[in-house]
C-alpha cells in the first residue's frame, strides 16, 4: 500500500510508502491515480534531464562556434556572456566528481 496526499482539486500531490504528514490516504500501488501520478513525475523528471542535456549541447555548440571564430564571444548579448561564464566557472569547480584526470574534456561527445 502507498499513502497519498491530495491537493485542493483532489489530485494526488504526494506519494509515500508510509503515512507521512498529510499523506494518510491509503491506496494500492496499482491504483490508476497512483500510476498516473508516478508516470507524470517520471515524465517531468525525464523532461528536466533532457532540458539539462539540451542546454549543455547548445553551450558546447556556442563554444565550438567561438573556437572556430565563426562568432565572437563579444557578439553574444551581455546576459548570454554572463551565463556562459558562470556555467563554465561552476563546472570547473565541480568537475572533480569522480574524474581525477585533468586531461579529460567535459564536452558532451556527439
Amino acid at each position: 500500500m502507498l499513502y497519498v496526499a491530495r491537493d485542493g482539486t483532489g489530485k494526488i500531490s504526494e506519494l509515500h510508502p508510509m503515512p507521512l504528514g498529510r499523506a494518510q490516504e491509503e491506496l494500492p500501488a496499482d491504483n490508476p491515480e497512483v500510476l498516473q501520478y508516478i508516470h507524470e513525475r517520471w515524465r517531468q523528471s525525464e523532461l528536466s534531464e533532457l532540458d539539462r542535456d539540451f542546454v549543455r549541447a547548445i553551450e558546447d555548440t556556442i563554444e565550438l562556434l567561438i573556437a572556430k571564430e565563426i562568432i565572437l564571444f563579444t557578439d553574444l548579448p551581455a546576459k548570454v556572456q554572463e551565463k556562459l561564464l558562470r556555467r563554465k566557472e561552476v563546472r570547473s569547480q565541480t568537475h572533480y566528481a569522480g574524474n581525477y584526470s585533468s586531461t579529460e574534456s567535459d564536452i558532451i561527445p556527439l
